[in-house]
């Protein structure tokens, strides 16, 4: 199965950015046992690229975001990345994704922005950071771009997940709202992580 339809399947994306790699493979560990298949970490993270590495035969789809440049696709993808992301247009990013055969989620925010993204051949973008808008907005996008896959991210708390969705959004990402193992707890985040693959996915 790749990646992108590990997402679509998904539909709740759990954004993992923590202050250690250590923190980080705990809460995705975490995640998985939560429910969730598809994992993404972030290069905001200490070390992450390590954290990928321990992940890689726990069975999760591993993706990397807050990529800066299209020459950190390379190093995500030999560390265990199955796709990347980012939260704005990062040239020639996509470019590289396809040269590593992955998926790239480039993020965006206004319609021309989210245009361009789709032009430039983004499997999915990224609309960031969803607190600046609402799930209208993202509807409006929709109806106007019914084919770009929409992953709102930023900000958005688990009562939220159902509006965006019913609004059009492909996929939604959560960060804080799920917490991590060195905030919450281990059991809190497996907690959170099945309530939203709940709404999510009505599991």
């Amino acid at each position: 199965m790749s990646s992108i339809v590990a997402i679509a399947a998904q539909r709740v994306v759990p954004v993992v950015r923590c202050g250690d790699a250590e923190d980080a493979v705990l809460t995705a560990r975490a995640a998985g046992t939560g429910g969730m298949r598809v994992v993404e970490l972030t290069l905001t993270t200490p070390d992450v690229h390590q954290a990928l590495r321990e992940l890689r035969s726990v069975g999760l789809v591993l993706g990397l975001g807050s990529l800066l440049d299209a020459a950190d696709v390379a190093p995500a993808v030999e560390a265990g990345a199955e796709f990347v992301v980012t939260f704005g247009c990062v040239p020639d990013l996509v470019a590289a994704a396809r040269e590593a055969s992955v998926p790239a989620v480039q993020g965006a925010l206004t319609p021309g922005e989210v245009l361009a993204a789709h032009v430039a051949g983004a499997d999915a973008v990224k609309v960031f950071p969803a607190r600046a808008v609402s799930p209208a907005y993202l509807g409006d996008l929709h109806s106007v771009l019914p084919d770009v896959r929409l992953m709102p991210t930023g900000g958005i708390e688990l009562g939220d997940v159902r509006p965006w969705l019913d609004a059009g959004a492909w996929a939604v990402g959560l960060g804080s709202a799920l917490g991590t193992v060195a905030a919450v707890g281990a059991g809190e985040v497996e907690r959170r992580c099945r309530a939203a693959l709940q709404v999510g996915c009505g599991r």
